[in-house]
């Protein structure tokens, strides 16, 4: 091999492991409220990152109509999810903690995630329902009296 193929080949080689994606899957992480899947995807692409995934109700897998999804940093700056639990919005790079809510369910917040540039998200909320602010019924009757 001549010297201008060995450069020809080590350009090759880098620009290929320069564009290859690299996936870290967490798996099912819970917490004490409740569960979410994360999996990153780190590419050398120069895009903010990106959060997607859906959001389900526990043990049903359904999807949670209306709920919303932000990061801790940025209350104001939420997206809700679309009618097959699914949301998706970018993010600068950074470190956060991703929350995903709705009435009747107890939030449900990610561990610290550093996310960089080209990073792909993906999280998959599943959300309990929250029956502890419900009171517990009372029941009350009175006694007729006989006539």
């Amino acid at each position: 091999m001549t010297v201008k193929s060995l450069i020809n080949v080590a350009v090759i080689s880098a620009l290929i492991i320069l564009t290859a994606s690299c996936s870290t899957k967490q798996g099912l992480i819970k917490t004490k409220e409740s569960l979410y899947e994360l999996n990153i995807k780190k590419t050398s692409l120069n895009h903010n990152p990106v959060i997607s995934g859906y959001v389900y109700e526990f043990g049903t897998k359904s999807p949670v109509l209306g709920a919303s999804v932000w990061n801790h940093k940025h209350y104001n700056n939420n997206t809700k999810v679309d009618i097959s639990g699914k949301f998706i919005y970018s993010i600068k790079p950074g470190k956060y903690r991703i929350l995903a809510s709705f009435v009747g369910f107890r939030p449900c917040k990610t561990n610290s995630i550093t996310v960089s540039k080209g990073d792909t998200i993906e999280i998959d909320f599943y959300l309990k329902p929250d029956t502890s602010n419900f009171p517990d019924p009372v029941i009350k009757t009175k006694r007729r009296s006989k006539k």
